[in-house]
């Protein structure tokens, strides 16, 4: 029965749900409450701890708000409203992120602190290169494979011109690094931005391109060459020569040694093993291949002369190839930042918009997430053996294996779901406050991406003819 004074009333029950949580209220006919009970701690202010913790998660496994949600109204499940998540990213969940992955970055500083590094850099777009809104631009240590800085960049800071943000991401990315570490090369792809730069800007850091592109642009050029039908066999030999070019890359030291190995191709390809030519002037080894005895069966060879040998041989003396040797000596390439390219559409696909800061810190996660689990371990079987998977290459039809790892162990997420709630803790002002947008936001330059600002809605409604009858 009710003890309010004079009442008496039988006691019954409600239920009510607030964002996530749910209240069951013990009260009378005349509303007099004689016991509440909340399933979530309640944080300072009223806010509801679980709200805070799915709004972390939500972000910190890359998920979107808008489909977590959907899932919760199939289920019938309270959910935290669109507002509240998007006040509670904004004010702590963004925040904590940046200064997570600030930090995280200082200690990969302070263990390279006195090391020369090789770092390898590659632009991202969140959508074609020509249209793309934003741009990421990651640095990797050559040795240690870790992220060490990531770079996030919105049409809107390069006058609108999306072709233009991988060269300023790169500077920015440059900066960045040079002020924590000693840098003596930079491996890239061959962007001719990025190559004028290192020339006019940095001069003193060693330049290298990537072989794997280039291989990727060699073989696209010789399957393009074999297209005509006077020049069919040239694509029998593309995927020899490639090859080639990789072992070129790997024995040269110097620009003289991979002429001499790199140009014999047009020799091998016509059954021509020895020479006597040499392709550069300070050159004086043996002229001939370098592989051992031949099978007995083999590919067929080229006519001397004829037209695919005559393509080849154009491939293999291109001038513009040719002065970019001194780029593939040190045979570097930067297939691991294609690794975290991939794991960047974990956290950002490139089928949602996203404000810019919520971008870049979607991307810092991914980086904070590569760099905990870089080093994780193969799994084993129980005789000792690595475990390996099997993959299958639709564009070269190969089957392949790659060794299986361990599965991540997400303790960084942990420590940093932690750390919001410890924000908001200990935030004396709220999410009530006006938005302010930071001093470097892009918004603050334009409010969208348009070349032309829009015109007011009811205009632009009038304006609308349809093709169709009404």
């Amino acid at each position: 029965m009710c003890k309010v004074k004079g009442c008496n009333m039988p006691i019954g029950n409600r239920t009510e749900s607030v964002g996530s949580a749910l209240y069951i209220y013990w009260e009378c006919a005349k509303k007099h409450i004689a016991y509440k009970w909340c399933s979530q701690p309640v944080l300072n202010r009223r806010l509801h701890g679980g709200d805070v913790q799915i709004a972390s998660a939500i972000l910190a496994s890359g998920n979107n708000f808008s489909k977590i949600a959907l899932f919760a109204r199939f289920l019938r499940l309270h959910f935290l409203g669109t507002v509240k998540f998007s006040n509670i990213q904004r004010t702590y969940v963004v925040p904590t992120i940046n200064s997570f992955w600030k930090d995280e970055q200082m200690e990969v500083f302070h263990q390279m602190e006195g090391q020369s590094i090789v770092a390898l850099g590659d632009g991202r777009n969140d959508s074609p290169g020509h249209s793309a809104q934003y741009c990421t631009y990651t640095m990797m240590d050559n040795s240690t494979k870790k992220i060490v800085s990531i770079i996030t960049m919105d049409k809107r800071e390069t006058g609108k011109k999306s072709p233009n943000m991988e060269k300023a991401c790169f500077v920015k990315a440059m900066d960045e690094i040079q002020d924590n570490l000693n840098v003596e090369e930079v491996v890239t792809d061959a962007h001719l931005q990025i190559g004028a730069l290192m020339k006019n800007r940095f001069p003193d850091i060693k330049h290298s391109h990537d072989i794997w592109h280039a291989a990727k642009n060699l073989g696209k050029k010789v399957v393009a060459a074999g297209q005509a039908k006077e020049c069919r066999s040239l694509i029998d030999w593309s995927k020899d020569i490639v090859n080639h070019f990789w072992y070129t890359c790997s024995s040269a030291t110097d620009v003289d040694s991979f002429l001499e190995i790199w140009c014999g191709i047009v020799h091998h390809v016509v059954d021509e093993h020895e020479w006597d030519m040499s392709y550069s002037s300070n050159y004086f080894g043996n002229t001939q291949c370098k592989h051992g005895p031949l099978e007995d069966e083999h590919k067929e060879w080229m006519v001397k002369g004829s037209a695919s040998h005559k393509a080849l041989i154009k491939i293999v003396f291109n001038k513009r190839f040719l002065n970019q040797i001194h780029y593939y000596l040190n045979f570097r390439s930067t297939a691991e930042l294609e690794n975290f390219n991939n794991l960047i559409l974990m956290y950002s696909g490139k089928r949602f918009a996203y404000s810019p800061p919520v971008y870049r810190a979607r991307s810092q996660l991914a980086a904070l997430d590569y760099n905990a689990n870089v080093d994780r371990e193969v799994k084993r079987k129980s005789d000792g053996t690595i475990q390996q998977h099997r993959t299958f290459n639709k564009k070269s039809g190969r089957w392949s294996v790659t060794p299986v790892k361990v599965e991540k162990n997400y303790e960084h997420v942990h420590k940093l779901m932690e750390s919001i709630v410890v924000a908001r803790l200990n935030d004396e002002e709220g999410m009530s406050g006006p938005v302010v947008l930071g001093a470097d936001d892009p918004r603050r330059l334009s409010k969208t991406i348009a070349p032309t600002e829009p015109k007011p809605t009811e205009e632009l409604l009038q304006e609308k003819v349809s093709r169709f009858p009404k």
